[in-house]
């Protein structure tokens, strides 16, 4: 919430930098939080931040999360190769993102 200045956070994740000849370029980016658990659609505010400070990056998630929550037992959960199953519960997970606070 610090790095947004109090906004809405619009993405979270991890990064990893590499450093060149004047230039910087984020070469992994991931939208792993599992404090926030970002929606695949986030890139465009991660793509927007990093163009406005002049950093390079992929174009996309080098790896891209799939969060869930439950509805019927309220877990947090991350979707493993398509398969909308809770892991806590075994319940169907929606296809839709619902992590919203």
């Amino acid at each position: 919430m610090a790095c947004a200045g109090g906004r809405d956070v619009l993405a979270a994740g991890e990064m990893l930098f590499e450093a060149g000849a004047g230039c910087r370029t984020a070469v992994e980016i991931s939208n792993q939080s599992t404090g926030y658990c970002p929606d695949l659609d986030s890139w465009t505010a991660v793509a927007r931040a990093l163009d406005r400070a002049g950093v390079g990056h992929p174009g996309g998630f080098t790896h891209a999360v799939v969060f869930r929550r439950c509805e019927e037992c309220g877990e947090r959960a991350i979707v493993r190769e398509d398969d909308f199953v809770c892991v806590f519960c075994g319940g169907d997970l929606p296809e839709q993102w619902n992590l919203a606070p």
